[in-house]
């Protein structure tokens, strides 16, 4: 492989990600990818409740993602969304996306 190549991909990368890099002042070859790769983290599809004395996993001090709708109350914790990120969930027959 021609020693230019790793460079010129780096370069080229975050364009072809869709990036703009026309304001930069860190030079392209620098920025590195990070994290996880392209659906790493899994979304919860189903997720399971339990009512407020039975969550023993969490303390007072713990926070939530609190949502209200037609009187019926949903609470995401911060601890759980930390790994998952995205939560689909319905309330109320409307379907929401809780993201964190």
């Amino acid at each position: 492989m021609k020693k230019w190549l790793p460079a010129l991909w780096l370069s080229l990368l975050p364009w072809i990600m869709g990036f703009d890099l026309s304001r930069h002042s860190v030079p392209p070859e620098e920025i590195l990818g990070g994290g996880p790769p392209k659906d790493g983290i899994p979304a919860i599809l189903d997720p399971k409740f339990v009512s407020a004395d039975q969550a023993k996993y969490l303390g007072d001090e713990d926070r939530v993602i609190g949502v209200v709708r037609k009187g019926v109350a949903k609470a995401y914790p911060l601890r759980i969304l930390t790994w998952h990120e995205v939560v689909n969930d319905s309330i109320a027959d409307r379907s929401v996306a809780v993201s964190y």
